[in-house]
């Protein structure tokens, strides 16, 4: 697939863009996991919301369903309930991140010639967040044998999370916006600037 270039313009724009979202996000009422897991059980049909309709299907019987990564990340989420949505997007953003560096370093690194068994050695040494602590020993082994296979399913459980997030937050949003009282601060913002 061929991959076009953006004109510098458009680039400037693209960046200056993300710094307001998160800023609105911070400043919203803080969502707690717990508040989404009730939201989730209370939903009729997961399938309905746009986030949520590629993870889910019927299973053999054409009962509703949930993937199960999608399954496997909202269990995880409630063994955390006072964590916050926000938070839970940050991790989700991070982990991402963080494979997406590892998966650069680690073509660089190859492509210079260095062996195997010295990448996570080398990770650590670059960066604490692109190696593995000591105490996920097993998972860094795991890493080793399919370093993409591996990140790309940490990528895959971080974009579930942070749907989950982002769905927690826009309620927020959602309730800000149509319950009566005195007008939120994106109210007042200026023509042109998204503000959703």
């Amino acid at each position: 697939m061929p991959v076009r270039r953006l004109r510098r313009r458009s680039l400037k724009f693209l960046v200056a863009s993300d710094a307001p979202l998160l800023d609105r996000l911070a400043r919203l009422p803080a969502v707690p996991i717990a508040e989404l897991v009730e939201l989730l059980e209370r939903m009729p049909d997961l399938a309905r919301d746009p986030l949520f309709a590629g993870l889910t299907g019927v299973d053999e019987e054409g009962n509703p369903g949930v993937h199960p990564l999608f399954a496997a990340v909202v269990e995880h989420l409630r063994q955390k309930p006072d964590a916050t949505c926000y938070a839970a997007l940050l991790e989700a953003l991070t982990g991402i991140w963080n494979a997406a560096v590892r998966g650069a370093v680690v073509a660089r690194l190859r492509a210079a010639g260095l062996p195997a068994d010295d990448l996570l050695l080398r990770l650590q040494a670059l960066s604490p967040t692109l190696g593995f602590q000591a105490e996920k020993r097993e998972w860094a082994r795991e890493w080793m044998a399919d370093p993409t296979a591996q990140d790309a399913q940490l990528v895959q459980q971080c974009l579930v999370r942070l749907l989950l997030a982002m769905r927690g937050l826009a309620e927020a949003r959602a309730r800000a916006l149509t319950d009566p009282g005195p007008p939120s601060p994106d109210a007042t913002a200026a023509p042109g600037d998204i503000t959703v």
